[in-house]
């Protein structure tokens, strides 16, 4: 494997063509900043960005070695690393986006959920399992207590809340803003009843969810080192810019990521835009990933990464 891995760097080249995976939430712009700024075009020439739409796709991407660098929920790396792909998670960009959104009065705190009927999105999948896993902190049983119904995508629960056809759901962002907007046109009034990072953050110390990230393949990371370089180099800087001028990174989610750039640039204070390395973060990923491993232990593939699994920046 040394020998390898030394001729894999001696015939390092920059990877041409890099299609790069983003995932549909509000923090994957700054990965969209980086490439739109030419941060990578040394490393990477012509390297074209695509949003995924389901998690499905994302890993259907991944299996097949089409997919190399991209962003996604952060459990879905570990997941298949513990099934032998050889991924590792760079860093953390986006620190949870997650909110219950209601037209019920009577909603204020999560035990205020119980009984109620609730509209969720990408079932077994990262929303999902984070509310579930924060249900069960709550000392509530999800499955028994909460009345919980699925559709596909999270922009499909925003309109149905948005159109009356249900009072309360777990939204990402931009899609919780785009609900209250839409709402609100048609005299409707929805509103943030919590943000899932504050009932987190009491149990855990620490109000933030290490929820998005960026991953690599292994074979990226030998066959063109220099990819991995310029995202070090690159990745801070463009959430700096990102967080500078949320006008500019709104147009630039338009363009890139199909969102609407009047609605992600209202819902820029939720996103929790942050760049954490993976190492720094490491021990926040291991509670997260262990609580996922509580509720569903084929969420993360059974066990914990390996430590090689955690890059530094």
């Amino acid at each position: 494997a040394v020998s390898l891995g030394r001729a894999g760097r001696a015939a390092a080249a920059p990877a041409p063509n890099l299609e790069i995976l983003l995932a549909p939430n509000g923090s994957s712009v700054v990965l969209a900043d980086l490439v739109e700024t030419g941060g990578l075009a040394g490393a990477a020439p012509g390297a074209t960005q695509r949003l995924w739409r389901t998690t499905d796709d994302l890993r259907a991407g991944i299996v097949s070695g089409r997919v190399k660098l991209f962003t996604t929920p952060s459990h879905v790396p570990a997941n298949l690393v513990a099934r032998g792909m050889p991924l590792k998670l760079l860093c953390l960009v986006g620190m949870g986006h997650l909110s219950v959104v209601t037209a019920d009065p009577s909603i204020r705190a999560f035990a205020d959920l119980a009984g109620k009927p609730i509209l969720g999105f990408f079932r077994h999948d990262m929303p999902d399992l984070t509310f579930r896993a924060i249900a069960k902190m709550e000392g509530m049983d999800p499955d028994k207590d909460l009345v919980l119904s699925y559709v596909q995508t999270p922009m499909e629960a925003a309109q149905m809340l948005a159109a009356g056809k249900a009072d309360t759901a777990i939204l990402s962002e931009p899609p919780a803003t785009a609900a209250i907007l839409m709402a609100g046109k048609e005299g409707r009034a929805l509103r943030r009843a919590f943000d899932l990072n504050e009932v987190w953050g009491r149990h855990k110390g620490r109000a933030r969810i290490p929820m998005a990230g960026v991953a690599l393949h292994q074979s990226l990371i030998d066959d063109s080192p220099e990819v991995l370089a310029a995202l070090r180099a690159g990745l801070v800087p463009a959430k700096e810019r990102v967080l500078a001028d949320p006008a500019a990174a709104a147009k630039l989610a338009e363009r890139t990521m199909q969102m609407k750039a009047p609605i992600f640039e209202k819902a820029f204070p939720f996103l929790k835009i942050d760049v954490v390395s993976a190492q720094a973060a490491k021990a926040e990923l291991i509670a997260f990933y262990s609580a996922l491993l509580d509720l569903e232990p084929d969420a993360v593939g059974g066990r914990l990464p390996p430590d090689d699994y955690y890059l530094d920046l």
